[in-house]
């Protein structure tokens, strides 16, 4: 989570105060439908209303934060990190379940109060209903050891990307899970497919 500099708030809970004090007058930026329901979970579990304006990715919302045009964007690491580190942006929390060994100082979104935030991205391999279950199970343990492999863990150590490797069927239960998650924030939010 990272606001302008300007913003007057120096931590999560002045930024929620401020939020609530200025209903619908504060914005956040959403380049991606992860950084919009990061966004609107935000909304949801601290009750205040800040207005989404969408962007068709990330940096030109980042470049709008930057420039004071919007007032807040949950972004990945990758995006966000680089101009908190030069001084441009100022990073309230990160939505991770721990604190991020590249920036150990920003507590988690649930330290800083946001009691239940926890979002994260994630990707994952698949192959077509009904392929052998050998070739799964060989497929997966061909792409577990390349996950840990150190030129991997050096690429996702530098993004900011916690490695996590699972079996076939605890991805299935791990992705209906969020599969539920989300859902629940995106009806809440009233957002509608497009």
């Amino acid at each position: 989570m990272v606001v302008n500099p300007k913003l007057p708030v120096k931590d999560v809970k002045e930024f929620i105060a401020l939020a609530k004090s200025k209903p619908g007058q504060l914005s956040f930026g959403s380049g991606s439908s992860s950084s919009r329901v990061a966004g609107e979970m935000f909304k949801q579990l601290t009750g205040t209303y800040i207005l989404n304006i969408p962007y068709k990715s990330n940096p030109p919302a980042v470049t709008d934060l930057l420039s004071g045009q919007i007032d807040m964007m949950i972004t990945d690491m990758a995006t966000g990190l680089p101009q908190v580190k030069a001084g441009k942006l100022k990073a309230l929390g990160v939505s991770t379940k721990q604190r991020s060994p590249l920036a150990p100082d920003v507590p988690t979104l649930e330290e800083a109060g946001v009691k239940g935030y926890k979002m994260t991205y994630w990707f994952a391999a698949y192959v077509p209903a009904g392929t052998p279950a050998d070739v799964v199970g060989k497929l997966n343990e061909m792409l577990v050891t390349a996950a840990r492999s150190s030129g991997a863990a050096g690429f996702y150590q530098s993004t900011g990307t916690e490695i996590f490797t699972s079996t076939p069927t605890e991805l299935g239960n791990f992705q209906a899970a969020e599969s539920l998650k989300w859902g629940r924030i995106i009806k809440a939010a009233g957002i509608e497919p497009e």
